[in-house]
């Protein structure tokens, strides 16, 4: 069972289209069915839900924008990237870009990296 959304959550997906608000809440999902040991914080100023570990900290965040949602990963340029799917070139984030109907990636890549984050 997923947790209610944090206070903020909704606000967060307010000003973004129909699509764009249902795949931030899937992705969500997806994240907290994967690691329900995940706490969640909206992040006004950075206009993202961030997912922070018990032990690791800040491990990731969904930023739902225009067209699409990333999902980021704080120490992602630290990330194996076995399906070439990370994109940035920052010191530490790297991130996932998932588009209404884009094939790739996929729930499973997500978890995938997610795994490979928390570890």
């Amino acid at each position: 069972m997923i947790v209610a959304a944090p206070p903020g959550f909704e606000d967060l997906l307010e000003e973004h289209c129909p699509d764009i608000s249902a795949l931030t809440r899937h992705l969500r999902d997806v994240i907290l069915t994967a690691r329900p040991e995940l706490a969640q914080r909206v992040y006004r100023g950075w206009h993202g839900l961030g997912f922070h570990h018990p032990e690791r900290g800040y491990v990731a965040a969904v930023f739902p924008g225009t067209d699409a949602v990333q999902v980021g990963f704080e120490h992602g340029a630290d990330l194996p990237d076995p399906h070439g799917l990370l994109q940035g070139t920052g010191k530490r984030l790297r991130y996932l870009r998932f588009a209404p109907g884009a094939p790739a990636p996929t729930d499973e890549h997500l978890v995938e990296y997610l795994d490979l984050a928390v570890s």
